[in-house]
């Protein structure tokens, strides 16, 4: 599963630096931002070039694949009698959407379209993100409410949700928007953990089950009066012995589809939530390509039964050392488990109509 040949490289500012002690990247669907750190030490003092600084563009790579592209948030030297430390530190560069605000100084409504098009890649953060991938064009035009302030980043987000889609980046800083599981990477080789240790590839595993938010009756009721018409309802088999009732209200579910969609996304994160299964294994690639989020694999274990499934990565994490080497920690939730954020419906504010002004006549008294 390791290739020992391949080099873990960091260019930043146009110099490029090879012999890291320590290095940690960090990538999951649902969160923006992940941090990522390269740390070296040398007996002998080193003298950074002008353009290795804080702010600068950073791209790293595992051998010639690249896995990173950011701007260093910040570097620091020290040094003591021992020698020189260098460490370099930063998050993805979903980090500088949620720092910067939407260039706007009165609230408006914008689309997605608008959005990324001209205030992201038309705009002042354009020499970051090399572009953007769309995969449902279907409501792109709707709008919603952006107020002056609001990042760039809950802005797309939220013009996303209106589509029905997620927001995330790949490697290259491409913005996607859509589904990060419609076309997942099928990993041929399975994951094993087993007691003999013949063909184990993991080094350890942890399986999570928390049931606590899992309910085998869930009803949406609608906005009435009463609050007493079920829109929607759905059963499930669970692992409790009795009955667990969940009644929901939902002010935005207006009919019937809409409820039905809103109760399916409530069970799948329901779900997701329940079931988790982290993974450590060595090397940072599979079928000679490294792991990313958004990937299918099959865990098999005689130590952890009821992990023997199915999973999904949502999250990777790469960290290299010089005692542990490199190893990748998998942060993975049960396939099918995902559900699309549910479309985002702006409340609109009533038109005042505009009255008619009645223009008085005034008369004239001309008896003066």
């Amino acid at each position: 599963m390791q290739d020992e040949e391949k080099v873990i490289r960091l260019v930043i500012g146009g110099v490029e630096i090879r012999s890291w002690d320590s290095a940690s990247i960090d990538s999951s669907i649902d969160t923006p931002a992940d941090s990522w750190s390269f740390s070296l030490f040398s007996e002998q003092d080193l003298s950074l070039p002008d353009s290795v600084r804080a702010g600068a563009k950073v791209q790293a790579y595992y051998g010639d694949e690249l896995i990173l592209t950011s701007v260093a948030d910040a570097v620091n030297e020290s040094c003591d009698r021992s020698g020189y430390g260098l460490k370099i530190s930063g998050r993805d560069l979903a980090g500088q959407l949620i720092d910067c605000s939407v260039p706007i100084f009165n609230g408006r409504q914008v689309n997605l379209d608008v959005l990324l098009n001209q205030y992201v890649l038309g705009g002042e953060l354009k020499s970051l993100f090399p572009k953007m991938q769309i995969q449902n064009n279907a409501w792109l035009k709707n709008k919603v409410s952006v107020e002056p302030g609001e990042s760039l980043w809950d802005a797309i987000t939220k013009a996303a949700m209106v589509t029905g889609q997620h927001v995330w980046l790949d490697p290259d800083g491409t913005i996607r928007v859509g589904d990060p599981f419609a076309s997942p990477i099928l990993v041929k080789t399975a994951l094993k953990l087993h007691r003999d240790g013949l063909e184990n590839n993991v080094l350890d595993a942890s399986y999570d089950e928390d049931i606590s938010n899992v309910f085998s009756d869930i009803r949406l009721l609608s906005q009435d009066s009463k609050a007493q018409n079920i829109l929607s309802s759905t059963k499930a088999e669970t692992q409790f012995n009795f009955n667990r009732l969940k009644l929901i209200t939902l002010p935005d579910a207006e009919t019937k589809s809409e409820a039905d969609a809103a109760l399916e996304k409530i069970k799948k994160d329901n779900n997701l939530q329940a079931y988790a299964l982290m993974i450590n294994t060595s090397g940072w690639d599979i079928d000679n390509r490294i792991w990313a989020t958004g990937m299918y694999l099959n865990f098999e274990t005689d130590r952890l039964n009821r992990a023997t499934a199915k999973w999904a990565v949502y999250g990777r994490k790469f960290t290299f050392s010089r005692m542990a080497g490199k190893r990748t920690t998998l942060k993975l939730h049960r396939q099918g488990d995902w559900a699309q954020p549910l479309k985002h419906k702006e409340k609109t504010k009533p038109i005042a109509k505009k009255s008619k002004s009645k223009t008085s006549t005034s008369k004239v008294n001309t008896n003066e």
